[in-house]
């Protein structure tokens, strides 16, 4: 009878952890969620996760907490969140450049299959920007003293999306240029404005503020944009691809598939907002709002096209 009882006992000790642990599972996010950002304040992944945290923030009903860590070119934020706990509170900003780049052409303790793909938000079109009182007023003039003279750029890695972008479209123009890398898109277009360099590779949210406040001048982008009319793309000069940048969400691989549904749950909503979609306009994003397995394999063809150039690069 007393081992009936001890049997009885045990089982329900068992049920009720498992009920514990499936209304804990429901309940996400019963807490504040922090998400990476591994680069500096003010740039395109910053701002662009910032407007997606507001939002979602809403509709979860918890913090949803943008926090920066940076260096390494965005490795020393993306490793940390490899390592976080999978249990969806701790999330990663993600890109071209921290996802896909990075791990191809540097040694990093994180790869792709290192995180679960969450949700992507938006897409910027890269672009070649100069301060207003630069000599070089159109990217032809750019070109050409990039060929006869030493020229600075901005970027924001050795490795990042914005210098290997640029190095292919410099290598189809004939120039080369004195890369000078900062901790993000923000902090170059402060050296920009101040004199400091020459030129910037850059996006919308990052370069945006700076040309509508007159302190600089976007010589040719990726696709034209209604907010920065009479720029030219890189496809009217001859430049063959495509050249931009995006900004998503991920998590730690492993995590429950019901955190994945909740946050793109969030999401959708979020992005039918009005205000939500005037705020990534406001900066220069473009909403691409893309989930599932489409555009997962989407990303493992990049990351193996970008794998293919590392290995050339290497030889």
């Amino acid at each position: 009878m007393k081992s009936s009882k001890k049997v009885l006992a045990t089982l329900t000790a068992a049920l009720a952890v498992t009920l514990a642990s499936g209304a804990a599972l429901a309940e996400y996010p019963d807490k504040p969620i922090n998400v990476i950002v591994p680069w500096g304040a003010g740039g395109d992944s910053d701002l662009t996760t910032r407007i997606w945290a507001d939002a979602v923030e809403k509709e979860l009903g918890v913090p949803v907490v943008v926090i920066n860590k940076t260096g390494g070119g965005g490795i020393v934020g993306t490793s940390f969140v490899a390592r976080a706990k999978k249990d969806g509170y701790t999330l990663i900003n993600a890109g071209l450049s921290n996802m896909l780049i990075t791990p191809n052409f540097s040694k990093t303790p994180y790869n792709f299959d290192s995180f679960t793909p969450i949700v992507k938000m938006t897409s910027v079109p890269l672009a070649v920007v100069v301060a207003k009182d630069s000599p070089y007023k159109t990217f032809d003039e750019f070109v050409a003293g990039a060929k006869s003279t030493r020229v600075t750029q901005g970027s924001w890695g050795a490795t990042s999306s914005g210098t290997i972008q640029a190095n292919i479209i410099a290598e189809q123009m004939g120039y080369k240029v004195k890369y000078v890398h900062a901790k993000g898109a923000a902090d170059s277009m402060v050296s920009v404005v101040g004199g400091h360099i020459d030129s910037a590779v850059s996006f919308p949210p990052a370069f945006g503020p700076h040309v509508k406040a007159d302190r600089a001048r976007a010589l040719v982008m990726n696709q034209k944009m209604d907010a920065f009319p009479g720029v030219p793309t890189f496809a009217d000069y001859g430049v063959k691809g495509s050249f931009e940048g995006w900004s998503g969400v991920f998590a730690p691989k492993g995590v429950p598939q019901e955190v994945v549904d909740k946050l793109n749950a969030a999401t959708a909503k979020a992005m039918k907002d009005p205000k939500v979609l005037a705020a990534y306009q406001n900066i220069g994003a473009i909403v691409d709002y893309r989930h599932g397995s489409e555009w997962v394999n989407d990303m493992k063809v990049t990351y193996g096209i970008m794998k293919e150039a590392a290995a050339k690069v290497k030889k």
